[in-house]
């Protein structure tokens, strides 16, 4: 099958999860023998230290068309369609002149991107058009004219409507009538994760948490909570895995306490083996689409809590860990004391099957495969 995968853009050294998850899908396309394109566009007033211009490689069997260029009617809160539109339709030329006309032409952050205008002359080609919403905007209702513009678009024209969590799709729905076929995807999570054994390196009992230190994730609740309940225990850790604007506050808030850890920013092998070696992962997001930590931290054999405003609070159960109420700060914290009292009410074998099953390249390939031969 000939298929396009159209994402926000190709992952830079700056920006590493820049279209990091369409770019993988893609590439797991390909390694199940389909002929792919990863097409991604990046207008950006600011430089976003990437090369500017058209550039077109082969990275792991994905033909890669990508395209950046510099675009100030964003920071202005404006919307040049024609522009845009043209943009897309040299990427779509430049896939075409290699490819051919495709099969499939599966839109990853459908509200955020793509011209409905080029898509539909393909869909009216006889092209069939997937997408898959993952934007936090969608969840939480905050879209722009021309991105309320896609969702209605894609709501009724796409061949299937995928989205990474129940959560964001019922939060869709409630935005757009919806008129096609929908479907949960969750996102994959790398072989990484699944190839690490649990095993405990350290002799404390470890709560680790992943992301980018932005306010939205609410790692200031988590460190206060460690703090509140954990205050004289020396034989409790956590550690934060990430960077962003909060870390100096952050850090301040610890006041050099010697069992709260900043890792900074480090490789997605080591993120692996930093969860594989802790004893439960801990993610108190005031929203999340899906939460990847979490699936990554089950891949690995580890428990987690999770806010119930997270997108994967639909896989989760009292063996894999807890969901606890946004808002409920001491809720949290008690939850954190509860694990760490009860650490051996967890399977590690059994909560890693149970990811494998879920949140696998084969679990997830099977799935879009089915949706491709389906709709």
């Amino acid at each position: 099958m000939k298929i396009w995968v159209l994402g926000r853009g190709y992952p830079t050294p700056a920006n590493k999860m820049w279209g990091s998850f369409e770019l993988e899908q893609a590439k797991l396309l390909a390694r199940n023998g389909h002929e792919v394109s990863y097409i991604a566009l990046t207008l950006s007033f600011f430089n976003r230290r990437e090369l500017r211009g058209l550039r077109n490689f082969k990275e792991d069997g994905v033909n890669i068309f990508v395209y950046s260029h510099l675009y100030f009617p964003g920071k202005l809160g404006l919307y040049w369609e024609k522009y845009e539109d043209k943009c897309w339709k040299m990427l779509f030329d430049e896939s075409k002149s290699g490819m051919g006309l495709p099969d499939v032409i599966h839109v990853h952050y459908p509200s955020m991107l793509s011209s409905i205008n080029e898509i539909d002359k393909y869909r009216n080609q006889g092209v069939r058009i997937f997408v898959t919403e993952h934007w936090s905007r969608v969840l939480v209702n905050n879209l722009h004219r021309h991105e309320l513009n896609r969702l209605k678009y894609y709501a009724s024209h796409a061949s299937c409507f995928i989205s990474v969590s129940e959560l964001l799709l019922n939060a869709a729905k409630k935005i757009v009538k919806f008129s096609g076929p929908s479907v949960i995807i969750p996102n994959s999570v790398s072989p990484l994760f699944f190839n690490i054994n649990h095993d405990k390196k350290e002799e404390y009992f470890v709560f680790v948490s992943v992301g980018r230190l932005v306010s939205l994730k609410q790692f200031d609740v988590i460190i206060s909570q460690f703090l509140a309940k954990f205050p004289d225990n020396t034989d409790v850790k956590l550690k934060i895995i990430g960077t962003g604007p909060e870390k100096n506050r952050l850090e301040k808030m610890t006041n050099n306490h010697p069992n709260v850890v900043f890792t900074g920013e480090i490789s997605l092998a080591d993120v692996a083996e930093e969860i594989g070696s802790s004893d439960a992962l801990v993610s108190y997001s005031k929203y999340e689409t899906f939460a990847n930590p979490v699936a990554e931290a089950w891949a690995c054999g580890i428990p987690a809590i999770v806010s119930d405003n997270s997108g994967i609070v639909s896989y989760m159960n009292t063996n894999y860990g807890c969901d606890v109420p946004i808002g409920n700060e001491n809720a949290l914290g008690t939850a954190m004391l509860d694990f760490y009292k009860n650490r051996t009410n967890y399977d590690s074998t059994d909560i890693k099957s149970f990811a494998k099953r879920n949140f696998s390249d084969d679990a997830v390939i099977k799935l879009l495969e089915n949706v491709y031969s389906r709709y």
